[in-house]
């Protein structure tokens, strides 16, 4: 008997905290703030399919698949990541980490495809879907780290102080994780590239602009001729 009440007792204290708790309690519940959220990918699609009306319907039909994605982001996408908490705690942001998929937009994004593929009598492929964000920020985290800047003992001239960088890879021909660094020395005013694909290399003021004012998509051919490659 003594040991039935203290387990009641853990009972009652463990639902009292989730219940006190909004942050943890928002996980489980069926709505937040008067909004019903999904409870995991087919709901989703069920909802967003209400607020669809047929003639948007047959407009997105129409579209292609990155192009319905593209226009849906900042709307759509939008809407299903603040009406559906996905930034904050709610059962479909859990449901979708249990797949792997931990980033709002990713979460937006599979929805959305899934919803394309679905009206279109198209394969949704969810495990395809997840293992493409997964393998992303894999790619991410390993691109991250070697493009980076080197530590300060490894600059090849002291008081280098950073100035701009350009993200440029992905208007690379291979698609490479790339971004150049450029640097300026406090004391002489020199300046310097740091490339990961590149390395080090001493410009001059007309470089410098060069690679600060010319289109993105025109940097990897500008440091070819740099580092003369």
């Amino acid at each position: 008997m003594f040991l039935k009440k203290i387990y009641k007792f853990k009972l009652y204290l463990i639902l009292f905290t989730l219940c006190s708790c909004g942050s943890i309690s928002d996980s489980f519940k069926s709505h937040i703030d008067g909004e019903y959220i999904p409870k995991n990918l087919n709901d989703a699609i069920s909802e967003l399919d209400k607020n669809i009306s047929d003639s948007s319907k047959m407009l997105i039909q129409k579209m292609s698949e990155e192009d319905f994605l593209v226009e849906s982001h900042f709307g759509r996408g939008k809407a299903i990541r603040n009406n559906w908490n996905l930034w904050g705690k709610s059962r479909l942001r859990r449901y979708f980490k249990t797949k792997g998929i931990s980033h709002p937009d990713d979460m937006s994004s599979i929805i959305l495809k899934s919803y394309y593929r679905k009206i279109n009598n198209q394969e949704i492929k969810l495990k395809e879907q997840v293992k493409y964000y997964k393998n992303y920020w894999k790619e991410v985290k390993k691109g991250t780290r070697l493009i980076k800047l080197p530590k300060e003992k490894k600059h090849p001239e002291q008081n280098l102080e950073f100035k701009y960088i350009k993200h440029y890879g992905s208007y690379t021909e291979d698609k490479k994780w790339a971004e150049v660094h450029i640097q300026t020395n406090s004391t002489t005013g020199f300046h310097w590239i740091y490339d990961y694909h590149y390395g080090w290399k001493k410009i001059d003021d007309e470089t410098k602009k060069m690679l600060e004012s010319i289109p993105i998509q025109e940097t990897e051919k500008l440091m070819n001729q740099i580092f003369n490659k």
